[in-house]
């Protein structure tokens, strides 16, 4: 069991990340104190923010992750902020869960991506950052990973913000205070930026250059 769950989560975890971040240009790579690059995004007037529009609650089906396991993301976002619940499973139809990742922070809306057509781009920052174990099997998972601070207890949510979990590609807020990503809607459907191999969208020039083929669905 230990083995599967370690495919399940780190494959869902990648996937999921990749549903809030960006690909774009930056008009100027003159780099700030927190990582952020001057004129990256652009969060009053122009067009991409006025013509989004992301609040309510976004969720995706059940979706195999090919390891044997599954995902599902649940997505809520007001005008200003956003949450992020990723969930693992231990087999393809999302029955039994395993290990839940809570984010949350602000989020800001740029310009239009240069890049790929019908995305814009965003910045979405990290406040708090939780991990859940669902079962005693993903308790001892998750107390067997590098640098992923317990203990952790079932259904008790452990703040990782400070700590990060490297594991499961979770950097302490410090060290990574926001995903730079690009974000779509079409209609009901909303997509994020491909998330890279090493989940490093840390700051603007690792940005996606794809939007993620995953998209979530809006129920309300």
């Amino acid at each position: 069991m230990r083995n599967t769950t370690h495919k399940n989560t780190v494959l869902s975890l990648a996937f999921a990340a990749s549903l809030v971040t960006a690909c774009g240009s930056a008009s100027n790579n003159n780099t700030t104190g927190d990582g952020a690059t001057n004129g990256d995004v652009r969060t009053s007037g122009g067009d991409a923010s006025a013509a989004l529009d992301l609040a309510g609650r976004w969720r995706n089906a059940c979706t195999p992750n090919g390891s044997g396991g599954g995902f599902s993301l649940d997505f809520e976002l007001t005008a200003s902020e956003w949450r992020l619940d990723y969930v693992t499973y231990a087999e393809p139809a999302c029955a039994t869960r395993m290990v839940t990742v809570h984010i949350e922070g602000p989020y800001e809306i740029g310009a239009r991506s240069a890049q790929v057509s019908g995305a814009s781009e965003a910045v979405f920052r990290f406040t708090r950052k939780t991990v859940t174990a669902h079962n005693a099997g993903a308790v001892g998972f998750l107390s067997g990973l590098p640098m992923c601070t317990g203990p952790f207890e079932v259904d008790v949510a452990r703040d990782i913000s400070a700590s990060g979990c490297a594991g499961l590609g979770q950097r302490p807020v410090a060290a990574c205070a926001q995903d730079y990503d690009l974000v779509s809607v079409e209609g009901d459907s909303l997509r994020f930026g491909q998330r890279p191999a090493d989940n490093d969208m840390c700051t603007a020039d690792k940005r996606p250059s794809a939007l993620a083929p995953v998209s979530s669905q809006r129920v309300r």
